[in-house]
C-alpha cells in the first residue's frame, strides 16, 4: 500500500506544483506593464494631433450648418410671408458676431429688435466668416443678391467651406481650401 500511496502524493504534488505556475504566472509583471503604457503613450503622441484637425474641422461644419440653417430659414419665411427676409451680420458688417434673419416690416430698411425672426450665435474663436454682400430672399423664394460667404478658420491651407447663394434662391454648402 505504500507505493500506491507514495504515487498519490507524488501526483498531488504535481498537481499543486502545477496549480501554483498557473496562479504565478497569471497576472503582468510592472516591466511588461511599463512596455505597455509605453506604447500607447507613444501612439497617444500620433493620434493627439489628428484630434485637433478634427475638432477644428468639426468647429467650421457647425459654423457653416449654422449659417445654411438661417439662410434656408429666411428664404422659406420669405416664401410664406410674401415679402422680402433679409440676413445680416448681427453687428454691423462683422459676420463672426453671427447671422441674423430679419423681416423690414415697416419698410425703413434698419433692422429692430422686433423685426428679428432668427439669429445665430458667434462664431467659435479661431473660425472666421466673411461674406461678400448682405443676403436678401424675395416672397418668390430667389435672392436679390447673390453673395459668396466663406467660413476658414487660422490654419492656411487648410479645408473650410463656401457658401453660395444663386439668384433663384438655391444655397449650395461646398468644401475649399482656405488661403
Amino acid at each position: 500500500m505504500s507505493g500506491i500511496s507514495e504515487i498519490s502524493a507524488m501526483r498531488e504534488l504535481r498537481e499543486l506544483c502545477e496549480l501554483h505556475k498557473k496562479v504565478r504566472s497569471s497576472g503582468f509583471t510592472l516591466i511588461e506593464l511599463m512596455v505597455v503604457l509605453a506604447l500607447v503613450a507613444i501612439v497617444a503622441s500620433f493620434a493627439v494631433p489628428s484630434f485637433s484637425t478634427i475638432i477644428a474641422n468639426g468647429r467650421i461644419a457647425s459654423s457653416s450648418n449654422d449659417v445654411v440653417g438661417v439662410l434656408n430659414y429666411a428664404r422659406a419665411e420669405a416664401v410664406k410671408r410674401g415679402r422680402i427676409v433679409r440676413v445680416s451680420p448681427v453687428s454691423g458688417a462683422d459676420w463672426t458676431s453671427g447671422a441674423v434673419a430679419w423681416v423690414d416690416e415697416n419698410d425703413d430698411g434698419a433692422r429692430q429688435a422686433t423685426e428679428i425672426l432668427r439669429q445665430t450665435s458667434a462664431v467659435p474663436g479661431a473660425v472666421t466668416l466673411t461674406a461678400t454682400a448682405n443676403v436678401a430672399f424675395t416672397g418668390g423664394g430667389f435672392s436679390s443678391t447673390t453673395p459668396t460667404l466663406t467660413i476658414c478658420d487660422d490654419r492656411s491651407g487648410e479645408r473650410g467651406r463656401e457658401v453660395t447663394i444663386t439668384a433663384g434662391g438655391r444655397i449650395r454648402a461646398e468644401d475649399i481650401t482656405c488661403t
